[in-house]
């Protein structure tokens, strides 16, 4: 939960918009989906043994590109490890929120208007 309440903060002050917290999370998958595979992968890889993932889940209401997008995200994975191995969606939904946590205000900013304004 407090990954998503800081990237939900840092989208906050990056935007200058009182958006949703699905809004927020639709923003941090498509900034993962315009990171470099490599990029990608280690945020995806980092997420198992992060000490992130409980037995508590959340909803939050989100557009259907954001689950697009992240399936994307899962079959590119797939397609780049030499296991096949497949990272599951909340591993994407948790590595988006850290990746937006390091991006800059500017790309956050762009991409909320780029795929939600």
């Amino acid at each position: 939960m407090d990954v998503l309440i800081d990237a939900h903060c840092h989208f906050i002050r990056s935007t200058r918009a009182l958006a949703a917290w699905g809004t927020t999370l639709n923003v941090a998958v498509h900034h993962l989906a315009t990171l470099p595979a490599i990029e990608v992968m280690a945020a995806l890889s980092a997420v198992p043994s992060s000490g992130l993932i409980g037995d508590q889940h959340h909803f939050l209401g989100a557009p259907a590109s954001m689950n697009q997008c992240a399936t994307e995200i899962i079959k590119a994975a797939m397609d780049a490890t030499s296991d096949g191995a497949s990272p599951e969606l909340r591993h994407v939904y948790i590595g988006a929120l850290q990746a937006l946590l390091l991006a800059e205000a500017s790309s956050v900013s762009r991409l909320y208007r780029e795929i939600v304004l």
